[in-house]
C-alpha cells in the first residue's frame, strides 16, 4: 500500500504543525494533552494522545477508532497461504485500519535504530546482506523463532512503545491498534518494526553470546544465524535455548540446523562459500528456464509477473554479490528491453482508458 508522499512524511497525517491539530481539537485538548502532542511531534512520533486526537488527525469519526479497538474482528480477515509443505495463517487488516498501521509503521520505524546484526525489516538491509556476513565460515548454526509475530504479546508491544517515547496512555492506544487478540497480527504493516523493538533486549544478549563463542551472528526476522571457523561448539545451542527461557518466544527445534550439510552452507536460501554468496545451482537452472520462456513468449507467458519476479530477484542478488544468475548477459539485456516495451505498452493502454473516461465524463 502506498500512501501519498505528504502523508507519509507527516507525523500528524492531515496536519503540518502541532498547533493546527491542537486548534482542531479545541476544548478536547487539555494543557496536559497539548504538552504531550508537542513532545511526541518533536520526537517524530504520531501524537496518538487520545482516540479523539487520532480521529481528528486522519479525518474520521471517533466511532471508527472506537470500533478499531473494541471490535477488532470487523477489521481483520484470516486466511491461509501455502508455506513449504504446510500452511501459514495470516490475519490481515482491512483497508481502514491498515492505512493507520502503515502510517504508524513508517514513523515508528524512523524512531528506532536497529542494531547492526539485525537485517529483517530494516530499510537498506536485506537477507543478502545478512548472508554476506557469513562468507568464509566453516560452520553455521541456524535457529528459527516459532510464530514470531503471533507470540509477541501486547504487553511487550506497550513496553516497546514506551521505550521509543510514548507515555503509558498513548502506548496502550497504539498497541491496541497494532495487535489482534493480544498479539501482533501476522499481516499488519506495524508488526515487523514492532517485533524488532520488542526483541531488542534479546538482540543484545544474542550479540554477547556470539562474542563469548567468538563467532558471527545475524538475525533476519525470525531467523537467527551464528557462524564461525574451526569446530562448532554445541554449548552455543544450549545457551541460546537458555536465553529464550522465560520469554514469550520459543525456538522451533525442527528448524534448527548445524551446517555444513553435504559439504555446503546454505543461509536464507543462498549458498555461502569462502569467497562469496551465490544462488543455488538448482535455482539458477530454474532461472534459465524462466528466462527462456520470457524471451520466447514475452508478456503473453503464463505467470508473466511471477516469472519476472524471479528474474528481478536474481538481478538483485547479482548486484549485491556479482554472482551468476544462470543465464547470459545477452538474455538479460533482451529481458530488460522486453520489460521496457511492456511498460510503455501498459502506460499507453492506461492513458487510452483514462482519455476515454474523460470523454465519457465530459471533462
Amino acid at each position: 500500500m502506498r500512501l501519498p508522499h505528504d502523508l507519509v512524511e507527516a507525523p500528524l497525517f492531515l496536519f503540518q504543525e502541532p498547533s493546527q491539530l491542537i486548534q482542531a481539537l479545541g476544548d478536547r485538548a487539555s494543557a496536559e494533552l497539548v504538552a504531550e502532542i508537542e513532545r511526541l511531534t518533536e520526537l517524530g512520533l504520531p501524537p496518538l494522545v487520545s482516540q479523539e486526537a487520532l480521529a481528528t488527525m486522519i479525518g474520521v469519526n471517533t466511532g471508527l477508532i472506537w470500533s478499531f479497538i473494541n471490535r477488532p474482528n470487523k477489521h481483520y480477515r484470516t486466511f491461509e497461504i501455502r508455506k513449504g509443505r504446510g500452511v501459514r495463517n495470516i490475519t490481515a487488516p482491512r483497508v481502514a485500519i491498515k492505512v493507520v498501521q502503515k502510517w504508524l509503521s513508517i514513523h515508528i520505524g524512523r524512531s528506532y535504530q536497529a542494531p547492526s546484526h539485525v537485517y529483517g525489516f530494516v530499510s537498506g538491509r536485506s537477507h543478502v546482506d545478512a548472508a554476506l556476513n557469513h562468507v568464509g565460515a566453516s560452520w553455521a548454526f541456524s535457529a528459527d523463532i516459532r510464530a514470531f509475530f503471533e507470540t509477541t504479546p501486547q504487553n511487550a508491544v506497550v513496553e516497546a512503545l514506551r521505550y521509543i517515547g510514548y507515555n503509558e496512555v498513548s502506548a496502550n492506544l497504539v498497541a491496541k491498534l497494532c495487535c489482534f487478540r493480544g498479539f501482533l497480527a501476522q499481516g499488519a504493516p506495524t508488526s515487523p518494526v514492532l517485533s524488532n523493538i520488542c526483541f531488542r533486549t534479546l538482540d543484545e544478549a544474542v550479540v554477547k553470546l556470539a562474542q563469548k563463542f567468538q563467532c558471527r551472528v545475524t538475525r533476519y526476522a525470525d531467523d537467527i544465524v551464528f557462524s564461525g571457523s574451526g569446530e562448532f561448539n554445541p554449548e552455543l545451542r544450549n545457551e541460546l535455548e537458555q536465553l529464550m527461557e522465560n520469554t514469550p518466544w520459543n525456538l522451533a527445534p525442527e528448524k534448527m540446523s548445524i551446517q555444513p550439510i553435504k559439504g555446503r552452507i546454505k543461509i536464507h536460501g543462498l549458498l555461502i562459500s569462502q569467497e562469496n554468496v551465490r544462488l543455488t545451482r538448482g535455482y539458477r537452472n530454474q532461472l534459465r528456464a524462466y528466462a527462456h520462456v520470457l524471451v520466447k513468449k514475452g508478456a503473453s507467458a503464463d505467470g508473466y509477473s511471477k516469472l519476472m519476479g524471479h528474474i528481478e530477484y536474481a538481478r538483485f542478488v547479482n548486484r549485491k554479490t556479482n554472482s551468476p544468475t544462470g543465464y547470459s548477459s545477452d538474455v538479460d539485456q533482451a529481458l530488460l528491453q522486453q520489460k521496457e516495451k511492456t511498460r510503455k505498452r501498459m502506460a499507453k493502454e492506461n492513458n487510452s482508458i483514462f482519455n476515454r473516461l474523460r470523454q465519457l465524463l465530459g471533462v
